[in-house]
């Protein structure tokens, strides 16, 4: 299938760089377009909050952005061979921002990112949770935290001790499974942004996290499409809040 380049990367149109696609530890970064010159294929978009240095270093590059296509959403990108700082970027209003210029190679492609950015929470975008073991419920409220949330697993905080006494989630092994419901909240909205049922299974426990929490990692296991496309679009959209929020904070 192709994909026409001036109709998908456009300016103010928000887009993930993803770094290392096809290797076994992709990342991504979120960015907003600021300026696209298609004669030579260069883009021009705000640093991500994670910035472009003279250090970055990458084997592969992509700048990627959703499209619909008939009854479904899908990322397709461009390769990208290098990029340029811009310290000073005027914008419109004559404002000076940093700025990355990219230049592209077409064609536009679809993309798959085998990983995502693991986002960490905020005070606007929050996830309340509950957890099913051994058939007793636990709360996000009083019996663990959610730290970071990706498409591929979960982050969680768990006290070591509730009310005294030792709290069952840290009995939890690794590569057990466990249910966990979520709900995504925006706080500017008055409903949730949407309720996700997952099954997941834990990837990693650190006990020796802090002297009075655990740190637990868990893997999302056949997450349901609509389910993804929420979760995915509930990062991208805080991860672009929090970059419009660092850039009004050093106009």
């Amino acid at each position: 299938m192709e994909f026409e380049i001036k109709q998908i990367f456009l300016p103010s149109v928000g887009v993930k760089i993803i770094f290392n696609m096809n290797s076994l530890t992709p990342y991504s970064r979120a960015s907003i377009i600021y300026d696209v010159d298609f004669d030579n294929e260069a883009i021009t978009i705000a640093q991500p909050l994670t910035l472009f240095s003279k250090n970055t270093a990458f084997k592969e590059l992509h700048l990627t952005s959703i499209v619909h296509d008939k009854n479904r959403k899908i990322r397709v990108g461009v390769e990208c061979s290098h990029f340029k700082l811009i310290d000073q970027y005027t914008l419109a209003g004559e404002t000076n921002v940093p700025a990355v210029l990219l230049k592209y190679e077409l064609p536009v492609k679809e993309t798959n990112i085998r990983s995502a950015f693991r986002l960490p929470l905020s005070t606007k975008h929050i996830i309340k949770g509950k957890i099913l073991y051994n058939n007793l419920e636990y709360s996000s409220s009083r019996d663990f935290s959610i730290r970071d949330v990706s498409i591929t697993g979960l982050g969680l905080i768990i006290p070591k001790k509730r009310n005294g006494n030792l709290n069952p989630l840290t009995e939890i092994k690794v590569n057990e499974k466990i249910m966990i419901g979520i709900i995504l909240i925006h706080m500017d909205q008055d409903k949730p942004v949407g309720t996700l049922p997952i099954k997941a299974q834990i990837a990693r426990v650190n006990p020796k996290y802090s002297s009075t929490h655990s740190l637990m990692g868990l893997k999302i296991l056949n997450l349901k499409s609509d389910y993804e496309t929420i979760l995915s679009k509930f990062i991208h959209d805080a991860q672009i809040d929090e970059l419009k929020r660092m850039s009004r904070v050093n106009l």
